[in-house]
């Protein structure tokens, strides 16, 4: 089993919000929305839902989530489109921005702050030789404001994970971050070569072929995740 190791230089932290593996942090409307509906038509019992789909349910679980390690208030002000913060302990735990100018071709919305947003992230992260880590927004975590700004970086040998977002919001408006909202989402993966090919005909294998019929057929929802794939990420 390969490690990762998510280390800071705050005690408290660690003891009390410490990364967790992204199992834990299923969005609410999930856990919320029902397995099955039915429209009352004979032809329409029983149809799953959303909370059946196997790709929904392993990205949902991949990797792991830094939660937000402190309380944040930011706006976005008339001035220059600055942005005004504050925080519990902004020498602890600062933001910082990026001009425009280093991202000034970017299609900005016309409520959304033309730069980037950047949270000091108190956590770094080590994984061992080959493997890298994707850094994106919590899947499915629906946040109108803040917007994490995809990245890859190999972890092996660079372990800062700096949140680097995108603030939309109206001039004024104060923008709330909880401490402990599901801020981003940390995915290992291995780097490998990978040549492509595009061909034509049924290339599925067997295992897959087995495992879209039982899914189908045999089990009720959620079957996929309890009874077929295996939790990767502890």
């Amino acid at each position: 089993m390969n490690n990762i190791k998510f280390f800071t230089q705050h005690e408290q932290l660690k003891e009390t919000l410490p990364p967790v593996p992204a199992s834990k942090f299923w969005p609410q409307w999930f856990k919320d929305q029902s397995t099955s509906f039915s429209d009352g038509t004979a032809n329409r019992e029983g149809i799953n839902t959303v909370k059946s789909c196997p790709a929904m349910l392993d990205v949902l679980n991949m990797g792991y989530i830094i939660p937000l390690w402190t309380d944040f208030k930011l706006m976005r002000t008339p001035n220059n489109n600055n942005i005004e913060w504050l925080s519990p302990n902004p020498q602890m735990f600062p933001i910082t921005t990026h001009p425009e100018e280093q991202i000034d071709a970017y299609p900005f919305g016309p409520d959304t702050f033309k730069g980037t947003v950047k949270l000091i992230n108190p956590w770094q992260v080590r994984t061992a030789p080959g493997y890298s880590c994707m850094f994106v927004s919590p899947y499915y975590h629906k946040h109108n404001n803040l917007e994490v700004l995809v990245g890859s970086v190999d972890t092996d040998r660079n372990h800062e994970a700096h949140v680097n977002t995108f603030l939309t919001s109206a001039i004024n408006e104060e923008v709330k971050l909880d401490y402990g909202m599901p801020l981003m989402q940390v995915i290992p993966y291995k780097r490998e070569e990978f040549k492509m090919e595009t061909l034509v005909g049924d290339y599925r294998s067997s295992i897959c072929k087995a495992m879209q019929f039982v899914h189908e057929s045999l089990f009720a929802a959620q079957s996929y995740r309890k009874k077929l794939s295996p939790k990767w990420f502890k």
